[in-house]
């Protein structure tokens, strides 16, 4: 790849005859642009100019490439407006996304948060359920297997806070008054999924249950916290869900934590660090820390 300012200065100097012309032009100075041409010219093995009286005309060779130099400004100018408009576009706003329960519990005294300390920026939150695998937004709020995961260079992570997994029951459940229940006491009962897919949340809860050697077995399926915490409600089983999840928590329905090896959730803040506004960026994720430990 050649440099765009040397590309520039042999634009210049062909058009005007003339370094020292061409170096106003540029706003440069002249050995400045003579310094430019000599380096083009070994870059491309080519003899570009020659002396015609006083000044600069381009060889036949130098002519050859012109259209040529001419393209590549062209999409290099392009490139830059680009560059600029995504620039111009991160500033005043962040964007932040979320999984459902993060959602209901931070994201509201979030955006108030950053409503009060910097009123200019437009906060805009995006639903992203699922596993990350890659940035949709500015900073992202996640879920991890593990404590520490390890994420690409071009993403900064911030641990937020652990969330246990616990089980809900009917309050006339024969467990229903415990203080702790293993896994493996869970096993004989009717279960209710409350997840979709893949992603994380059942992962954890499925890794859980191998190591306690435990089989997963669910006799009713429903896709959402909240609708299997009313199954719940209505004696039709338990369900595992992360402390997170309990909240609202319907009439009828206990809540007891798991005990050991219980499943549990990571959640992490990710960011990019090449991000123009890094100080808007690490105030959120100050506030969310608190806002995850309180």
């Amino acid at each position: 790849m050649y440099n765009v300012a040397h590309l520039k200065s042999f634009k210049s100097v062909a058009l005007t005859g003339s370094v020292r012309s061409a170096a106003q032009h540029l706003d440069l100075s002249p050995s400045a642009v003579s310094h430019h041409l000599k380096l083009l010219e070994q870059e491309t093995g080519l003899a570009l100019f020659q002396r015609q009286g006083r000044g600069l005309c381009l060889t036949d060779t130098g002519a050859a490439i012109m259209s040529d130099v001419d393209s590549v400004l062209e999409s290099s100018g392009r490139l830059g407006q680009r560059i600029s408009e995504l620039h111009e576009n991160r500033i005043g706003r962040l964007s932040i996304g979320y999984f459902a329960t993060a959602g209901t519990r931070w994201l509201p005294e979030l955006v108030a948060y950053l409503e009060n300390r910097h009123p200019d920026v437009t906060v805009q939150l995006n639903l992203a359920e699922g596993p990350w695998n890659e940035f949709h937004s500015d900073l992202q709020v996640i879920i991890s297997e593990s404590k520490n995961p390890e994420f690409p260079p071009q993403v900064k992570g911030h641990f937020l806070t652990e969330d246990p997994y616990v089980v809900a029951v009917p309050d006339d459940h024969p467990l229903a008054d415990r203080a702790g229940v293993s896994l493996s006491e869970l096993e004989r009962y009717p279960w209710i999924d409350n997840d979709t897919g893949d992603g994380p949340c059942r992962a954890i809860l499925f890794d859980a249950c191998s190591r306690a050697g435990v089989r997963v077995h669910f006799k009713h399926e429903a896709h959402s916290f909240v609708t299997a915490l009313h199954m719940v409600s209505r004696g039709l089983g338990l369900t595992l869900l992360p402390r997170l999840g309990v909240e609202p928590l319907p009439p009828g329905v206990a809540i007891i934590p798991l005990a050991a090896p219980e499943p549990i959730r990571f959640i992490h803040a990710i960011s990019d660090p090449g991000h123009p506004q890094q100080d808007l960026i690490e105030d959120a994720v100050t506030a969310l820390c608190e806002l995850t430990t309180s």
